[in-house]
């Protein structure tokens, strides 16, 4: 994943190897498409991201979408001191 849906270490490869990847598996609007994907897969269920960076997903496309706060979960937990 970091490589291609990040770009990280994209760079480093080799560029024939790059051009025979993306020949035999094209990446037509791929950044559009795979943050849909990302969106359709956690919308419904919005409790799983805590502390992913899929809640970054949802608060960029779902409106209203309200990350849990970690700092809040611990302050407001039923814990006496």
């Amino acid at each position: 994943m970091e490589t291609d849906v990040l770009g990280i270490g994209r760079d480093a490869l080799v560029p024939g190897s790059l051009e025979a990847v993306t020949d035999a598996h094209p990446r037509p609007d791929f950044k559009r498409r795979i943050l849909d994907a990302f969106t359709d897969g956690f919308k419904d269920r919005p409790d799983t991201t805590f502390g992913t960076v899929n809640a970054d997903v949802l608060a960029h496309f779902v409106p209203g979408f309200r990350r849990i706060d970690f700092v809040e979960v611990i302050l407001n937990s039923s814990w006496p001191e």
